[in-house]
């Protein structure tokens, strides 16, 4: 990890330990302390519902510290949804803020999903919105990708 970067991890309960106890082996105790943790199903579903408005207002926040104290920072964030019966529509609005956000604020972002979760159409956006898609361990790089100038 880049010397003064923060990293935000948005992560679940479940998996988070294993991931902490891992980091620790591997860095140092200040290295460690650039690390700040999020709860996923919070970050996700502030507003009580997957809804990439609040999404983003949780974001913003989130990030605001950074932003103001001049501070680089990347995003890993491990996205979760209930059951696929959720609109996938909101998982593409989501995208594409995400998208805008990254290009406009130039910061590393990972975005990981459950690989046998996820259908072709999401698989779609996914390459749309993202120059780099990491799937069953090939970096890919998408030709599908458009950044978006504005917000649609």
């Amino acid at each position: 990890m880049p010397a003064g970067d923060c990293i935000l991890l948005i992560e679940n309960d479940r998996i988070y330990p294993f991931i902490h106890t891992h980091l620790k082996a591997l860095l140092t105790t200040d290295q460690m302390k650039m690390i700040h943790r999020i709860n996923n199903f919070d970050f996700y579903y502030s507003s009580g519902s997957y809804h990439p408005p609040a999404i983003l207002a949780y974001f913003d926040k989130s990030v605001q510290p950074y932003l103001e104290n001049k501070r680089s920072f990347r995003s890993w964030a491990h996205v979760e949804w209930s059951t696929m019966e959720d609109p996938l529509h909101l998982i593409e609005d989501f995208e594409r803020i995400v998208d805008h956000a990254v290009n406009k604020l130039s910061f590393p972002l990972i975005c990981a999903y459950k690989g046998e979760r996820m259908p072709e159409y999401l698989q779609t956006i996914l390459m749309e919105t993202h120059p780099y898609v990491l799937m069953e361990g090939d970096l890919i790089t998408s030709e599908q990708y458009r950044p978006l100038t504005d917000v649609e």
